[in-house]
C-alpha cells in the first residue's frame, strides 16, 4: 500500500516586495474594483431583504431587483485572462497566483465593508425621516431588524462568500482552467487547487453550517469526544499501526530508544550520585567524631580507615560527575534527533491525511487507480479495522449523528445550535435539554418526533451501512483537513499582499519597480501602440493558371469562383484571429498578425496564425466537397507561416500602405511546391502534406544549403519556420509524443507537438510534426535525413485522434 502525500504550496517568494519591504504591492483595476463593490452591495441587499436606501425617500416596494452578475462576471473574466496571458508572456506563473491571492483579499474585505455600508445606509435612512419617526414603532421595528442582521453577520458573510466562491468556480471550470492548461500545462496545479478553497469565504476559516453541508460536522468544545484534534490523533495512530511506512519509522523508533536509554542512564547516575553524596556526608561526620575521648581510649573508628573510605567515595563522585557531564551533550543531541524525526514523521502522516484520495486507496475495494497490486480483500479488512477503531473510541455514533443531522437541522436551527442538535441525537440527557429550549417557542410548533426518529436511526445503522459511512467519513475528514491546511497558507499569503489604494503609494511603488498592476485591457492601452513583431501567413493556390484557362474556355468566371469560395470566406474569419489582409495576388492571399506593446502579452500571434491556417484549409476542403456535384475545379493550397521577431517596415503609395518584411519573402518560400517533388510524391502520404528536400549526390552533406535551393512538397499543407516554432513554444504549453508513421520512404519514428490556444471563450487544438530535411538524389530516389528540422502544422483528423490517444495513455501511466 502506497499513499500519496499532499504537498501543494503557494510560491510567491520570487516576487519583489513593496515599498515597506514586507508586503507585495498590488494595484487592482479601478473599473473592476468599483463594479465589484456595487455588485457585492446589491448582493448583500438582496440576501438580507434590506431595501432602505438614503437616496430614496421611501423604502422600495416588493422584492429587491437584485444584482446584475453578467457584467461583473465578464469584467472578472477579462481581468483573470489578462493576468494569465501576462504571466505566460513574462514566463512567471507567480504573477497570476499573486492576482488570485489579491482578489481573495479584496473580495473578503469588501464583503465585510459593503455589509457595514448597507447597515449605515439603513440607519441614515431612519435618521433622515426625522426625530418624530425615530421614536415611532416602525423605527423601533426597523432598528430591531438591523440588530438581528448585525448578530447574524457571520451567516450573511458565509452566504455571500459561498455565492462568490461558486462564481469563481464556474469561471475556473468553463474558461480559465482550460486556458491555463493550454498555456502552462499542469504547472502549479496544486497551487490553483489551493486557491479554490471555500473556507476563505467564511470568517475565521471555520463555520459549522459549512462543515455540515460540505464536509462533516465535528465537535467544537473541549468536552466533545469528536473534536478534530481527537479524530486526527486516532487517524494518525491507525495509519501508523496498519501500514508499513518504511525506514523513517524504524529510524524514528531507534532514535527514540536511544534517547530514552541515555535519559535512563542519566537518571540512574543521578540516583548513584545522591547515594554517594549521602555516604560521603556520613563518613565525614564519623571522621569528625573520631578525634574525641572515645578514640583516645581505643573506642571508636579507625581514622585512617575512614580517610581511605572517604577518598574512595570522593573518587567515585568525581568519576560520576564526569560521566554526567559527558552525557549532557549526548542527551541533547539524541533529543534533537528524536524531535526532528518525530516532526518529520508527523508531517509525513499529515501529508497522507491531507490527500482525500488516500481514503479510497485505504478502504475502497474497487479502487484500481494505482499499481501497488494490493488485493481488494486487504482494503475490506482495513475498512473493518477502521470501523472497529471508531467504535472502540466511541466516535462512530458521533459520525453517524453528523450525517443524520443533515436530514433534520433545517427545521430546528435556529433556535437550536447545530452542535446542540447533534448532541441530542447522541445522548438522551442532551435531547431533554433541547426539548426545554424548543418549549420556549410555542408559536413555532416544534415537534420532537423528528429528532427522536433521527436519534433512533443513528442507532439502527446496519453493519454494511456503517462501513459505507466510515469510508465516506474518512474522505470527508481528509478534505476538511486539507482545506483547513490550505486556509492557513492562503491566509498567510493574503497577509503578505498590500492592496495599493492611494495614487501616491502607487507612484512611489511604481518608481521603485515594486508595483504589480492588474488592469483590464481597456485600461492598459498606451497612447502610442507600436508593433514589436509580426507573423505573415501566405495561402497560395496551386495551379491557378490552369484553373483560370479551363474556366474561361467553358465560359465561366474564374474571378468570382476565387472570390466567393476562397477570398470572401477567409476574410470573414480574420477578426476572430486578430489577422488583417496585407494584399491579394491573383493566386494568393497574404495575411498578417501583429503583436503590439499593448497586446503582446495576450496576442499569441503564432498560435493564432497556425489555427488560422488550419481554418483556411478547412474552407478549401468544404468547397472541394461541393465540386463533385457542380463540376467545378478543386482548390489545392500551400500555406506558409513565417514569424519575424521585429516590426515590419512600411511605405505609402498614395492611399495604400505597403509592408516590407523578411517574413513576406520567407512565407512565399514556405508555401511553395516544386513540380519535381509533386511528380515524385503524388499522393503517397495521405496523412502528411509537407516534405522538404535538398538536392545533392548520395552521401553528400549539404545541410546548410540556402532556403532558395530547397525542394518543397506542400500540397494542402502548412509549414512554420523555426523562429515561429520557438515563439509558439513560448506562447502555449506543448506536449511531446512520438509515434511510428508511414512516410513515402518507409516507416519512421515521428515527433509530434500538441497544444491548445485560447481564442475567445474556446480553445483551438494545434498539432505540429517535426520532420528532417532529406536528400533528393539525381536519380529521383530519396536519400538520408539531415539534422536540419522543419515543422508541419498537421490538420488530418486521424492524426489528432492518434496523438490524443497516445497522450491519454501516457497520462494514465504517469
Amino acid at each position: 500500500m502506497k499513499l500519496r502525500p499532499y504537498t501543494a504550496e503557494l510560491p510567491l517568494g520570487s516576487l519583489a516586495v513593496g515599498v515597506d519591504n514586507i508586503h507585495h504591492d498590488v494595484y487592482l483595476s479601478p473599473q473592476w474594483s468599483e463594479q465589484t463593490r456595487t455588485y457585492l452591495l446589491e448582493l448583500i441587499r438582496q440576501m438580507t431583504s434590506l431595501t432602505y436606501m438614503v437616496k430614496n425617500d421611501t423604502p422600495r416596494r416588493g422584492k429587491p431587483k437584485g444584482p446584475e452578475p453578467v457584467a461583473w462576471k465578464r469584467q472578472l473574466l477579462e481581468l483573470l485572462q489578462a493576468s494569465l496571458t501576462r504571466a505566460k508572456y513574462e514566463k512567471k506563473i507567480e504573477l497570476d497566483l499573486l492576482l488570485r491571492v489579491s482578489l481573495l483579499q479584496f473580495l473578503t474585505q469588501e464583503i465585510t465593508n459593503q455589509f457595514s455600508t448597507l447597515l449605515l445606509e439603513a440607519k441614515e435612512w431612519i435618521r433622515n425621516r426625522g426625530e418624530y419617526f425615530e421614536r415611532s414603532e416602525q423605527a423601533h421595528v426597523m432598528k430591531a431588524r438591523l440588530a438581528e442582521l448585525q448578530a447574524d453577520r457571520r451567516n450573511i458573510f458565509r452566504q455571500v462568500g459561498q455565492h462568490v466562491h461558486q462564481i469563481l468556480g464556474e469561471i475556473e471550470d468553463t474558461h480559465l482552467g482550460r486556458a491555463r492548461r493550454a498555456l502552462f500545462g499542469d504547472e502549479q496545479r496544486g497551487a490553483y487547487e489551493m486557491l479554490s478553497d471555500r473556507l476563505v469565504f467564511v470568517q475565521g476559516g471555520r463555520d459549522d453550517m459549512l462543515f455540515l453541508d460540505q464536509y462533516v460536522l465535528l465537535g467544537n468544545y473541549q468536552r466533545d469526544e469528536d473534536r478534530l484534534e481527537t479524530i486526527d490523533a486516532v487517524f494518525r495512530d491507525f495509519i501508523w499501526e496498519t501500514l508499513h511506512l518504511g525506514e523513517t519509522t524504524n529510524e524514528l523508533g531507534t532514535a527514540q530508544r536511544a534517547y530514552k536509554e541515555l535519559l535512563d542512564s542519566a537518571v540512574t547516575a543521578r540516583e548513584q550520585l545522591a547515594r554517594l553524596e549521602e555516604q560521603r556526608s556520613t563518613l565525614q561526620r564519623r571522621l569528625d567524631r573520631g578525634g574525641g575521648v572515645l578514640a583516645r581510649v581505643g573506642i571508636g573508628s579507625d581514622a585512617g580507615r575512614l580517610q581511605s573510605s572517604l577518598a574512595d567515595v570522593e573518587a567515585q563522585l568525581k568519576k560520576l560527575n564526569e560521566h554526567l557531564e559527558a552525557l549532557g551533550p549526548r542527551i541533547e543531541a539524541a533529543k534533537t534527533k528524536a524531535d526532528f524525526l518525530t516532526a518529520e514523521h508527523q508531517g509525513r502522516l499529515a501529508g497522507y491525511l491531507n490527500e482525500p484520495e488516500n481514503a479510497r486507496r485505504l478502504f475502497d475495494s474497487k479502487w484500481a487507480a494505482d499499481a501497488d497490486g494490493e488485493a481488494p480483500e486487504a482494503r475490506e479488512r482495513r475498512l473493518d479495522a477502521w470501523l472497529a477503531r471508531l467504535e472502540e473510541r466511541g466516535l462512530l455514533i458521533h459520525v453517524l449523528a453528523s450525517y443524520q443531522l443533515r436530514n433534520v437541522y433545517r427545521d430546528f436551527c435556529p433556535p437550536l445550535h447545530l452542535q446542540q442538535l447533534k448532541r441530542a441525537l447522541v445522548a438522551r440527557e442532551d435531547l431533554e435539554s433541547v426539548a426545554k429550549i424548543l418549549n420556549q417557542f410555542p408559536a413555532r410548533g416544534f415537534s420532537l418526533e423528528r429528532i427522536e426518529a433521527a436519534a433512533k436511526a443513528v442507532r439502527r445503522y446496519s453493519r454494511e451501512e456503517a462501513r459505507t459511512v466510515a469510508m465516506r467519513f474518512a474522505e470527508d475528514f481528509m478534505r476538511l483537513r486539507r482545506d483547513l491546511r490550505n486556509y492557513e497558507r492562503l491566509t498567510a499569503a493574503i497577509e503578505r499582499v498590500q492592496l495599493v489604494r492611494s495614487e501616491q503609494t502607487r507612484e512611489v511603488s511604481r518608481m521603485n519597480n515594486s508595483l504589480y498592476e492588474f488592469l483590464l485591457p481597456s485600461e492598459a492601452r498606451p497612447a502610442q501602440d507600436n508593433v514589436v513583431n509580426h507573423v505573415v501567413v501566405k495561402a497560395d493556390v496551386r495551379g491557378s493558371s490552369k484553373i483560370t484557362r479551363d474556366l474561361l474556355a467553358r465560359g465561366l468566371n474564374p474571378a468570382t469562383l476565387f472570390s466567393l469560395n476562397f477570398y470572401e470566406p477567409v476574410k470573414r474569419i480574420l477578426d476572430r484571429y486578430g489577422a488583417s489582409k496585407v494584399f491579394i495576388e491573383g493566386d494568393a492571399m497574404i495575411l498578417s498578425i501583429v503583436e503590439t506593446e499593448s497586446n503582446r502579452a495576450h496576442q499569441r500571434a503564432v498560435s493564432k496564425a497556425c489555427a488560422l491556417a488550419g481554418q483556411i484549409l478547412a474552407i478549401a476542403a468544404a468547397y472541394n466537397d461541393r465540386t463533385d456535384n457542380n463540376d467545378l475545379p478543386r482548390l489545392e493550397l500551400g500555406i506558409g507561416v513565417a514569424f519575424q521577431g521585429s516590426p515590419p517596415a512600411y511605405w505609402v503609395d498614395s492611399d495604400s500602405r505597403i509592408m516590407i518584411s523578411r517574413a513576406l519573402n520567407l512565407s512565399d518560400r514556405l508555401s511553395s511546391c516544386s513540380k519535381v517533388a509533386r511528380r515524385l510524391l503524388g499522393d503517397k502520404s495521405p496523412l502528411f502534406h509537407l516534405f522538404v528536400f535538398q538536392p545533392g549526390m548520395e552521401g553528400a552533406q549539404q545541410e546548410e544549403e540556402a532556403d532558395e535551393f530547397l525542394i518543397r512538397f506542400n500540397l494542402n499543407g502548412v509549414e512554420l519556420n523555426d523562429e515561429g516554432f520557438a515563439k509558439l513554444s513560448e506562447e502555449i504549453a506543448l506536449q511531446t509524443v512520438e509515434a511510428e508513421c508511414e512516410m513515402p520512404w518507409g516507416r519512421e519514428q515521428t515527433t509530434f507537438f500538441f497544444g491548445q490556444t485560447p481564442l475567445g471563450e474556446s480553445l483551438e487544438p494545434i498539432l505540429l510534426r517535426r520532420g528532417f530535411i532529406r536528400q533528393m538524389l539525381p536519380d529521383g530516389r530519396i536519400g538520408a535525413a539531415s539534422s536540419r528540422p522543419y515543422y508541419e502544422v498537421c490538420t488530418h483528423p486521424k492524426l489528432f485522434e492518434l496523438v490524443e490517444a497516445l497522450l491519454l495513455a501516457t497520462s494514465h501511466r504517469a
